[in-house]
């Protein structure tokens, strides 16, 4: 039975990796942690504290005084959904908050190298993506949400202020378009052909019939591009429409997607991290290049201009489809190959003069592993969670050196950021004459 939480006022020091404002207070004579979510530093709060845990959890109760880079929250459901954990937070407090994470990350002797930061253009209305939770019980009415802070159940907004607008309002429709159903799933939504939205649809129940006849009513009305729609133990989805997502790609040109596959979720920010991971290919002069994980394209199709040759490799057979059209579509194919293989194990050979990885949040640490024992002179790794970016980079502090480390703001209003690092070899000398 865990023991009835302690009402503390609380002093806020620093942002916790999770996103977490941390404190720390005397509990039965022991200095611990607290982490307080929508808590920013500077912040004195009082709180519930649950002393059950390490390091202890607490439920802000009110914000006594707010430090310097507390603001007024745009969007009244910040408290309750889980998606935007730093709305409280000044764009500059999350740029720093971010940056100090980073660095708390890599490997100590790289934590004096300057890190820039590449600030969001907007941070209201800019993503393109996202995924919202259903649950449909027997009534057959759907609750549509984002995930409950702390929890995996769907809380209803009215208005959720990140998402394109053309997203928001299909959002709105969902309940509608999916009543009926008995279950519960996700929905992904993205930005289809003429810019309209497409679904994806993964459903753990029964879709019923009626609920096929509105997606095919709002395709017909161009209320939606497409969908797909997976339910049960059915692997090939019904498709309705063309439900193919699009995306603005780094060179300025449409990116078509995998549809249900990876794509960053905000299009100016996207091609400012694409166009810096050109440059610092540029500088290098490289003849044969291997991205892994390419997924759909979106570094290569910038990269096929800067390299002899590159080869992308990924293990979604719809990408590689996705990123073969892309690069067709740029004549860049005759240069560049798409290999449909598992990045982790693809054996690249020793005249491969550089490697680009853009891993999932897990990240890459068997690439790590082979890269430090390789003779490849240039890497560049582009990676969504710090702390796996640390994890792996610690396997390369021998044998590599950074060139340039930076932060983009692909996520603003949350904890999460994207990280570019450039690596080159370490002369012979540095690390025992290998």
């Amino acid at each position: 039975m865990r023991p009835r939480p302690l009402r503390l006022d609380l002093d806020v020091t620093d942002l916790a990796p999770g996103g977490a404002g941390v404190a720390h207070a005397e509990i039965q004579g022991e200095r611990r942690a607290v982490f307080v979510r929508h808590a920013a530093p500077g912040d004195r709060v009082r709180a519930d504290v649950d002393t059950s845990t390490r390091p202890a959890r607490a439920r802000l109760l009110a914000v006594l005084s707010g430090g310097p880079d507390r603001v007024p929250s745009p969007c009244r459901w910040s408290e309750k959904c889980g998606g935007c954990d730093w709305m409280h937070l000044s764009l500059e407090g999350q740029a720093r908050g971010h940056v100090e994470h980073i660095r708390a990350a890599l490997p100590a002797p790289w934590r004096d190298i300057p890190i820039d930061s590449h600030r969001a253009p907007a941070a209201l209305e800019h993503r393109v993506r996202a995924r919202v939770h259903v649950r449909c019980g027997r009534s057959g009415r759907a609750v549509v949400g984002m995930h409950g802070a702390g929890t995996h159940d769907p809380v209803e907004v009215d208005t959720c202020a990140v998402l394109d607008p053309a997203l928001e309002i299909v959002r709105g429709q969902l309940a509608a378009l999916l009543e009926g159903a008995h279950g519960r799933g996700d929905v992904q939504m993205a930005l289809g052909a003429g810019r309209r939205p497409v679904l994806e649809i993964r459903w753990d129940g029964e879709v019923a019939r009626q609920v096929f006849g509105r997606l095919e009513d709002a395709v017909a009305s161009r209320v939606i591009a497409g969908a797909n729609v997976i339910a049960g133990a059915v692997r090939r989805p019904a498709v309705i429409g063309d439900p193919t997502p699009w995306m603005t790609g780094g060179d300025g040109r449409p990116l078509r997607l995998s549809p249900g596959g990876f794509g960053q979720a905000t299009e100016p920010m996207n091609a400012t991290l694409a166009n810096h991971v050109a440059e610092l290919v540029r500088r290098w002069h490289v003849g044969k290049a291997v991205e892994l994980y390419a997924g759909a394209g979106n570094l290569s199709v910038v990269l096929a201009r800067e390299v002899g040759e590159l080869v992308c490799v990924e293990s979604d057979r719809g990408a590689c489809v996705a990123a073969q059209a892309n690069l067709g579509d740029r004549g860049l194919d005759a240069t560049t190959r798409v290999v449909l293989a598992d990045a982790d194990t693809y054996a690249f050979g020793p005249a491969t003069r550089m490697v680009v990885l853009d891993p999932p949040r897990t990240g890459a640490r068997a690439v790590a592993e082979r890269l430090a024992n390789a003779r490849t002179p240039y890497m560049v790794y582009v990676s969504c969670d710090p702390p796996t970016l640390g994890r792996d980079l610690a396997l390369l502090r021998d044998t590599h050196v950074p060139v340039c480390i930076a932060a983009f703001e692909m996520f603003p209003n949350t904890s999460h950021v994207e990280v570019v690092v450039a690596l080159e070899r370490a002369a012979p000398t540095i690390f025992g004459g290998r």
